[in-house]
Order: C-alpha cells, then structure tokens, then sequence
C-alpha cells in the first residue's frame, strides 16, 4: 500500500515551515527565538518539530510536544493560531 493515510504528517525539523512563515510575516522567521508557555523553553523556531501535511503546519514545542502554532491555508486563505507559543523575538534589524 503505497497511499498515505488522510491523517499522515510528515515530522521534520521547524526549517520546513519557512516559506510558510514568511508567507505570513513577510521576513525569514525560522531564526526568531520562541518561548514555550507550558514548558518555558527557548529556541529558535527552526528548532521546533514541524508537523506538514497539504493544509499547513504545526510547530510542536521540542521540549514538551505541545503546539506552539499552527498555519493553515483554505480557500486561499492562511490562518494562524497561537497555540502554547508565549513569545517570539528577533532582531529588529534582522531581515
């Protein structure tokens, strides 16, 4: 059976939601550093775990496995929802 399941996801690391990311916020967010409310850990996005299938992603908290955000695109829409994400911080410079 070669046929994904409909609910598979592919796991990889959080560089794989960058064009996504910038999609929604018109600059290279992956280096951005995002803190965890649930656990308080700190890391660049990019360090999350990154969950992909056709209808967005999910950023999963690499320390505790909660969602931190979800990007979903529908009907030519993008929609973000803030999930255990407390803060995220990058230079104001940085482009």
């Amino acid at each position: 059976m070669d046929a994904a399941h409909p609910g598979h996801r592919t796991r990889v690391d959080g560089n794989a939601a960058g064009g996504m990311l910038i999609e929604l916020f018109g600059r290279d967010m992956t280096s951005a550093r995002a803190t965890c409310t649930h656990c308080e850990r700190e890391a660049e996005l990019a360090d999350a775990i990154a969950e992909l299938d056709p209808a967005g992603v999910i950023l999963l908290c690499r320390g505790c496995g909660r969602t931190l955000l979800t990007c979903l695109r529908d009907d030519g829409r993008s929609t973000l929802v803030i999930g255990a994400l407390g803060r995220l911080r990058w230079p104001a410079g940085d482009q």
